[in-house]
């Protein structure tokens, strides 16, 4: 004789994703931080000649919300809102790889996060992570310009160093502190 289970299923859109409002409401929240960042960046374009300062915000949102989430591809989602604000002509966004930059970033994130499990137990690791992912803007940008003919001013102001060396610092403190505030923030709460 069979025995049949009378359990029911969670209630699914698809079989991929379950529906479930508190997802929803996490990945609205990390497309609001991606978002953030960008609309961060557009709004704090002051002529400093400092190729990738704004990886100070835009690592210290993404990787921060990197180390909060448990959705798996929490940086890619992340990423996901800065595509659409940088789609935003207002913004005055004119790279035509950004959106591309930007998922990028993303994927290289969420694939390192869980490939190397062991990365986000030491917050230097996880800042280098932060600060490798925000060099492929200069990376994507050389390539670009070289195939494509496309002038980026950080290159021709600057040589091809220093903006990767100055995307992978300004990303590596930026993460640093994201990751390190939320690292103490979780640390304290849990002594009380």
């Amino acid at each position: 004789m069979i025995t049949t289970s009378t359990n029911s299923q969670t209630r699914t859109t698809s079989r991929a994703f379950p529906t479930s409002v508190s997802l929803a409401l996490q990945v609205l929240a990390l497309l609001l931080v991606g978002f953030t960042a960008t609309w961060l960046h557009a709004r704090f374009r002051f002529p400093m000649n400092l190729p990738g300062r704004h990886g100070l915000e835009f690592m210290l949102l993404v990787m921060g919300a990197r180390y909060i989430s448990k959705l798996r591809l929490s940086a890619t989602v992340a990423v996901t809102g800065s595509v659409l604000a940088s789609l935003i002509p207002v913004l005055g966004f004119k790279d035509p790889m950004l959106p591309y930059i930007y998922v990028g970033m993303g994927a290289l994130i969420d694939f390192a996060w869980y490939r190397w499990s062991t990365l986000r137990k030491w917050v230097p690791l996880v800042a280098l992570l932060g600060g490798l992912a925000y060099g492929l803007i200069p990376t994507i940008r050389l390539g670009f310009m070289l195939l494509g003919s496309y002038p980026y001013n950080s290159f021709l102001k600057h040589g091809y160093i220093v903006p990767f060396l100055t995307h992978i610092a300004f990303g590596f403190v930026g993460a640093f502190a994201g990751v390190g505030l939320i690292s103490e923030i979780r640390k304290r709460v849990k002594k009380k």
